[in-house]
């Protein structure tokens, strides 16, 4: 098995691991800034009906959720954004009137979402960054020994090419 082989598995095997773990990372992130977070959500639970308020740490406790959104492009500093507004969404909380983990309908859904889109956003650029910058180190560490595994590899050619001339030259002259 040639050298560089080995080297680009290694390398690829390292890029691929280095992307999900910046994507991990990202997605640990923003559950940690929805904790830290300072917003309120109106809820109503589905079953009973009975309105309470679910503080930001509540939101992370829970994955499962539904939601019917519909997508709203609107024109802001000469761009198209596509933002999605939510018509209904609901999430499991623990009701204080059922005693259990309900869906319970997030009244002010659309609020919260707009308050968190700039902190949000802002940790996506800030780990996409760290993922192109630990990609192109992870490129240029193992350019290195491809430099090296490149050179052997020509230098071997550059010798089997000098034998098969020398064979040529003693058989026919």
């Amino acid at each position: 098995m040639d050298a560089r082989f080995i080297i680009l598995l290694i390398m690829s095997v390292l890029l691929l691991g280095w992307v999900i773990f910046c994507g991990i990372q990202f997605f640990r992130h923003s559950k940690d800034l929805i904790v830290d977070a300072d917003f309120i959500g109106h809820v109503k639970c589905e079953k009973c009906g009975t309105l309470y308020d679910v503080n930001a740490a509540q939101f992370t406790e829970s994955h499962m959720s539904k939601s019917v959104s519909t997508s709203k492009t609107q024109f802001k500093n000469g761009a198209f954004i596509n933002r999605p507004h939510y018509r209904y969404f609901a999430k499991k909380f623990h009701c204080p009137c059922c005693g259990k983990k309900r869906y319970a309908q997030v009244l002010n859904i659309n609020e919260i979402n707009s308050q968190m889109l700039k902190p949000t956003l802002r940790a996506g650029v800030r780990w996409l960054i760290f993922m192109f910058v630990g990609g192109v180190l992870i490129l240029a560490v193992s350019s290195i020994p491809m430099f090296f595994a490149n050179r052997a590899a020509q230098q071997k050619a550059d010798e089997l090419r000098q034998e098969r001339y020398e064979e040529f030259k003693e058989r026919y002259f």
